[in-house]
């Protein structure tokens, strides 16, 4: 079982990785920062699609159902720790989305056009 302080360190970013700024100056060094960071946590498959959800048959078997309920802990994570680096106004347009992919490509699609 991890620690409560290793917990804690997997759910907060580096003060190196800048907020996103909502005029979008910073965004290359932010893209840069929050991509390395989220490699090195472990989560960046769930920004760029590489680790989809694990699927369930109708009858999964218990490891079946260990992955899948991980993959969604971490889906949360990685929701999480990109909301704590985005402006309020990226936030609402992205927040209702399911899939952190869905959420990341409509934050590049907005931001490699400003």
């Amino acid at each position: 079982m991890l620690s409560s302080s290793h917990s804690l360190t997997m759910d907060v970013l580096s003060s190196t990785v800048p907020k996103l700024e909502a005029t979008g100056l910073n965004w290359t060094v932010f893209n840069m920062r929050f991509k390395d960071a989220l490699e090195a946590k472990g989560y960046w498959g769930h920004f760029n699609g590489s680790l989809p959800c694990p699927k369930l048959d109708p009858s999964p078997l218990a490891d079946e159902t260990a992955a899948h309920v991980l993959w969604t802990k971490n889906e949360r994570i990685a929701k999480s720790l990109l909301t704590q680096k985005i402006p309020d106004s990226t936030l609402i347009l992205v927040h209702s989305k399911v899939l952190v992919k869905d959420c990341w490509d409509a934050i590049v699609a907005e931001y490699t056009q400003k």
